[in-house]
């Protein structure tokens, strides 16, 4: 009987302290928007406005190597999309407004049915550095 109490309580405890990890890696990463992945787009929430984003998102990509071969404004420019090639990866990169602040998706597809998650995420983080 002891044992098993010992054995709750330890889960008891593994649990609580997973869960306060969790937190405080959220709370951390609020500040400079925490980069999450949302099926093959990397995203993330920002305090700044889409015009600031969206000039701090063509230098980087430009920076790392990104051909932007297309940019479009939409939604009066409160919606700003930044497409180009490197090497074999299409870059997709969106910035909009929204009531929680300015969200931002990085994409990088090889082809029909592959994607680079790891540098969409790379890309993005450069971007809300």
């Amino acid at each position: 009987m002891k044992n098993r109490i010992r054995t709750a309580g330890r889960g008891l405890l593994l649990l609580l302290t997973a869960s306060l990890t969790g937190c405080l890696v959220a709370a951390a990463a609020g500040a400079g928007g925490a980069i999450v992945l949302s099926g093959h787009t990397a995203e993330a929430i920002v305090d700044r406005s889409v015009a600031d984003m969206a000039s701090v998102a063509e230098q980087v990509m430009r920076d790392d190597g990104v051909d932007i071969t297309e940019t479009r404004s939409q939604e009066s420019g409160a919606k700003r999309i930044f497409e180009g090639e490197k090497g074999n990866l299409d870059v997709t990169v969106t910035i909009q407004r929204t009531d929680d602040g300015t969200k931002l998706g990085v994409e990088a597809q090889r082809n029909a049915a592959s994607w680079d998650d790891d540098y969409a995420r790379a890309l993005l983080a450069k971007i809300i550095k």
